[in-house]
């Protein structure tokens, strides 16, 4: 590594002295809070039943995997629902075909298999927020499901953001609930 010359180094040291503070707190799209992982370990599912996983309060999602163990054909669904609406619905049988993964900026859906495990994976770039109940349901339509683990991960909201329904100032008391 060589050493900045002396004019240089010290034009550097100047601009940093003249950009205003409140240059360094610029930050692009809304702020997020702490990131958080919940997980959910289901034993053996019967086909026709139906596991989920509900977040109650304000976020931001951005991830979820749904690992699979056993199972016949595929025919478990997995279902996304931001504030009610439906985001995202696909099967593991879907994703499992190459032509029907996504990979992009925006978001990557995809199915990755090792043994009798399949894990299928949803992730979007920018996260989605929602203001009241974020919901990941898992639907087995197969036989021979002998494990499900289910992980999302979310931000919080910022400790300044203001949530629907509380009086401004007070988000840390509606801060997601796990049920």
């Amino acid at each position: 590594m060589t050493a900045l010359p002396a004019r240089l180094l010290s034009c550097l040291v100047a601009a940093s002295f003249a950009m205003p503070l409140s240059a360094g707190a610029c930050v692009e799209g809304a702020v997020r809070g702490e990131a958080v992982t919940i997980e959910k370990n289901v034993d053996a599912t019967p086909e026709g039943e139906r596991t989920s996983m509900q977040i109650i309060g304000v976020g931001w999602f951005r991830a979820a995997t749904v690992e699979k163990l056993g199972g016949v054909n595929d025919q478990t669904w997995v279902t996304l629902e931001l504030d009610g609406e439906p985001m995202f619905t696909t099967s593991f049988a879907t994703l499992k075909n190459a032509w029907n993964q996504i990979a992009s900026a925006f978001i990557v859906a995809k199915v990755t298999t090792d043994g009798a495990k399949s894990t299928l994976t949803i992730w979007y770039s920018p996260e989605l927020k929602f203001r009241a109940i974020a919901s990941l349901r898992v639907d087995v339509q197969e036989p021979g499901v002998e494990h499900l683990r289910v992980s999302v991960v979310m931000n919080k909201p910022a400790p300044h953001e203001d949530i629907p329904g509380q009086p401004t100032g007070t988000a840390t008391a509606a801060l997601p609930a796990f049920k």
